[in-house]
């Protein structure tokens, strides 16, 4: 299966996803097309929200993952959850990719990761709760699998954020 780019609505955070149809591409340095952030990205103030935002459908392994990049709270909740692994040598960066992992992954198979019950659950909890299961249930090929796709499509938001600079110049 190809790699497909989509985008998700960030004011559902967590875990929740609404993929949208992309219509602008921008171009990277090298001339490669670069997904094009969600068009909401334009609107005033809550345009910010949908900059650096995308998704990747990827098959591994006979496995359908969809990944997201991820918000600056649950970036800080990976940090919380990893907090007790610090310098632990191999164990904390092992840790790391198992928390961005879990939060980065919306479904596997169609299937959401399990989701804690309660509308009132803190973002804090609610990522130990996706870390304790990935770092239960996954092997560590599959972290290194999701966490490597997850990088690449980190560095494709920052790249696609660089070409829109470019695009509509310096803001006077």
């Amino acid at each position: 299966m190809t790699d497909t780019y989509g985008t998700y609505d960030p004011s559902t955070r967590p875990g929740r996803k609404a993929a949208m149809p992309q219509e602008q591409k921008f171009v990277a340095d090298d001339g490669t097309e670069l997904p094009a952030f969600d068009e909401r990205y334009s609107e005033d103030f809550t345009g910010l929200l949908y900059i650096g935002a995308l998704t990747e459908r990827f098959s591994w392994l006979g496995h359908e993952f969809v990944i997201r990049t991820l918000g600056v709270d649950e970036q800080l909740a990976v940090a919380q959850v990893t907090k007790q692994y610090e310098g632990m040598g191999g164990g904390e960066q092992l840790a790391y990719a198992t928390a961005v992992v879990a939060m980065a992954t919306d479904s596997v198979d169609g299937e959401d990761l399990p989701t804690p019950i309660g509308e009132d659950l803190k973002l804090a909890e609610w990522a130990h709760r996706r870390f304790s299961y990935v770092k239960a249930n996954w092997f560590s090929y599959t972290i290194s699998e999701v966490f490597q796709r997850y990088l690449s499509l980190e560095d494709k938001a920052a790249q696609t954020v660089a070409a829109m600079g470019k695009a509509f110049g310096p803001a006077n």
